[in-house]
Parts: structure tokens; sequence; C-alpha cells
């Protein structure tokens, strides 16, 4: 086995309702990655009506997965990624979106020098070209197409941020050593929004960082998933909603943003002195905000060093 294919890393996918974005996904990584990965896939859809058309493309990618799991339940982002975590014995996880390509060869050599330059690093998110405004609306700034050169690369490095602290969590790879040291995602968030930022916030409390940038990018069809959550799983629950509720909870658990301070100092809501108490906000560097949760003293998490809660099955 040389250092190429020896297994070094574990994708894990929760998938709920878009099996042919999944296929799309483990078949560029075939085409562009070496083979020193694993898949584990958490089909969330197991609860739903499966078509025709599903049964055809779920025989196409069940062999091309290691670990294919069938919850009763929808079990939302956070449990199905810590499934997968747990489950992984690799010393990368890739915690990723079903609507996700990788588009390039070097990618992953790429990714690798960014972990071997910086010990601090325990994540990074590649950039997408296609994003989400602040309107909800996806914005694609830059052509769709069936093979993307390094001249198309380069242009969308130097046109996108190549670094930044802090990402949302659609295809990030790990340090299976970030999960060990600073917990597992919390997985009171429910369904899915804004774990991936409490994350980030322990994880800096811990001197760490997860990042992001267009040093490598990827295809990203921004909110497969939640754009056509089907009725069964929302309860009449919109993707505002969603948004709303983690939004709610990161507001519980660390008080509120830097942002949202520096916004209610502005117009009077907040006093400098309860600025102080918030210790400026959060942010997604670790910066500002308690050192421990507000709501630590509610006997609702069963590690108060990583300061994040399980649900039972």
């Amino acid at each position: 086995m040389t250092e190429e294919t020896k297994i070094v890393n574990s994708y894990i996918i929760p998938t709920l309702n878009n099996y042919s974005g999944l296929l799309a996904l483990l078949d560029s990584l075939e085409k562009y990655t070496p083979p020193n990965y694993q898949v584990i896939v958490i089909n969330n859809g197991h609860c739903l009506p499966l078509t025709p058309l599903g049964e055809e493309l779920i025989a196409k990618i069940k062999p091309k997965v290691s670990i294919w799991i069938d919850p009763y339940r929808n079990l939302g982002f956070a449990k199905s990624m810590n499934t997968g975590i747990q489950l992984a014995t690799t010393p990368f996880c890739t915690i990723a979106n079903d609507d996700v390509e990788v588009i390039y060869d070097q990618w992953w050599q790429d990714t690798m020098k960014l972990f071997e330059n910086d010990p601090e690093l325990m994540g990074f998110n590649p950039h997408s070209f296609i994003n989400k405004a602040a309107s909800g609306d996806r914005v694609q700034e830059y052509p769709t197409k069936d093979e993307y050169t390094m001249e198309d690369i380069e242009k969308m490095r130097a046109f996108f941020p190549k670094w930044y602290v802090g990402c949302c969590t659609f295809f990030t790879i790990c340090k299976k050593k970030l999960f060990d040291e600073v917990g597992l995602f919390d997985e009171n968030f429910g369904i899915g929004s804004g774990e991936d930022y409490d994350l980030m916030v322990r994880a800096g409390r811990k001197k760490y960082k997860i990042a992001g940038g267009s040093l490598v990018m990827v295809k990203h069809w921004w909110g497969a998933t939640k754009d056509n959550m089907p009725k069964e799983v929302l309860n009449g629950i919109s993707n505002y909603d969603l948004i709303a509720g983690g939004n709610q909870n990161l507001t519980e658990k660390w008080g509120p943003h830097c942002e949202e301070v520096q916004r209610q100092l502005k117009d009077g809501r907040l006093t400098e002195e309860d600025a102080k108490k918030f210790n400026g906000g959060w942010s997604v560097s670790g910066q500002g905000g308690p050192i421990e949760p507000f709501d630590k003293d509610q006997d609702i998490y069963h590690d108060k060093g990583k300061w994040y809660q399980t649900i039972a099955l």
C-alpha cells in the first residue's frame, strides 16, 4: 500500500432527497481524488417514499460506499455527522453535503498542504463558485462546465477570498483530532442550522481554527436539501425557521454575535455595560463571547469541558 492508497479520510455524507447529487459527488471523488478514502452515508430519506428513480440511483451509489446507514427517522445534520465521525477510524473526516462536487486534480493535495503549514488548522472548507446571497437567492459567479482547467481554477482563486476563518460546513475536511479534543456537533440544534458555528466557537476557545477559502475550489449547489425539504420532514417548518432556530440556539448558548452586539449598541438596545457582559459578542474565530456557555448550569451537557449535547435516538 502506497501513501496515495492508504485510507486516511472518511467522507461523512447525510442524504435526504438528493440521491442524484450524492452520486455526482461520489463520481467526482473517483475522478479527481486519490483512492485514499472511505465513504459513510447516513440515508435520512429511508423513512420517505422511494421513487423508482431513487431505487435506481441507490443501486448505483451503494457499491461506492463503505458504510450505509438507514436510520428509522431523519437524524438531522448534527446527529448524522456525529454518527459518522464516531464510526470513522481515519485521521481525517470530511463533513460533506450531498450537493458538492470536486472539480479538479490536486485539490486534495492542496488541502493537505494547508494543514501541513498551520498546526492550529483543524478544519478547512473549500470555496464554491456558487453561493447564497443575503436575500437567500442562489448566485452563480462562474459558469458550469463539464471540465475545469487549472486556468479556470486560478481565475476563481483570484476572484474569491483566498482565506477566511469561519465557514459554513458544506465540505469541511477536518482532523479527527478536532472532535476528540473539542467534542462533537451539538445535537440540540435539531434538523440543522447553527451547529457548525457552535463548533467553531468551541474550537476557537482551544486556539484551533476552522477556515475556508478559494485556495481550494469546489462546486456546491447551495441549499439543495433545505430548498427541497420534504413536507414529511419539515412538518410546517420553513427554511427561514430553520435558520432562525439555529440563531436562537446560538444566542441562548453563547449570547449575541459580535455584529449583533455592535448593531444593538448603535441603536441603543444595549449599553456599553451590557456589551461587556457578552465580552463583545462571539465570533467564529473564537474571539469574544463567554468562555463557557450561558446555559452551562442547566445540567444539559454530558461533557462540561466540551459543551455539546447528544439527543437519544
